[in-house]
């Protein structure tokens, strides 16, 4: 996608999330969210699945094991989150899959139109409503196995630029939601040992 596409998303993202702290820190994830693009690996690495996805799997194992035990985010933590919805965002535009036909020319074209549509789109009453309720995740094998099957699907369907918005802002929600809600939980169950000394899943220790 286009930077501009990027950061219409990341607000709309903010603007329809209960996290606080991504709502104070928002310009840290509108940062995030085109950094992908200005950085040198830009050059010669593509946003695909099959070839950033593991690494950003890593990423987000790291940050969850890091965050935990913070009350508060800060903004380079905000930053990397817009960093995962670039990627994830990516993921879901057709030009950035293999199965993409066209030339660079028509990639450039294909984006041009995305950006105009997806920013019309995130201005209407319909983006919000069509919002579905918050997935539980278990795990971040659950959320990755997530954002996976509904690549797989993704692939499957129509492919054209309406499939694709939806496609963004949907997984877009449900898995940077369900990020936010497993470093919280992680980071209750932190408190938790550290106030009563007992495992919640094992019991005293």
């Amino acid at each position: 996608m286009r930077k501009k596409s990027h950061v219409s998303l990341a607000r709309f993202i903010v603007r329809n999330t209960d996290n606080e702290e991504l709502k104070k820190h928002r310009y840290s994830f509108y940062i995030g969210s085109i950094l992908p693009d200005i950085k040198p690996s830009f050059v010669y690495r593509k946003h695909e699945i099959d070839g950033t996805f593991p690494d950003l799997q890593e990423r987000m194992k790291k940050m969850l094991e890091r965050i935990p035990g913070k009350e508060k985010y800060t903004r380079r933590d905000i930053c990397r989150m817009g960093e995962i919805s670039h990627y994830l965002a990516d993921y879901f535009t057709f030009p950035h899959n293999k199965e993409y036909p066209g030339s660079l020319k028509d990639h450039c074209t294909y984006e041009e139109e995305l950006k105009q549509k997806l920013r019309t789109y995130l201005n209407t009453h319909e983006a919000k409503e069509n919002l579905r309720p918050k997935k539980f995740f278990t795990s971040t094998e659950s959320l990755f196995e997530f954002i996976n099957r509904s690549h797989r699907e993704y692939l499957d369907g129509k492919h054209g630029v309406k499939h694709d918005i939806e496609s963004i802002v949907e997984v877009n929600h449900q898995a940077l939601e369900g990020f936010f809600d497993l470093l919280k939980r992680k980071e209750h169950k932190k408190r938790y040992i550290d106030t009563t000394g007992k495992n919640l899943h094992h019991g005293a220790a």
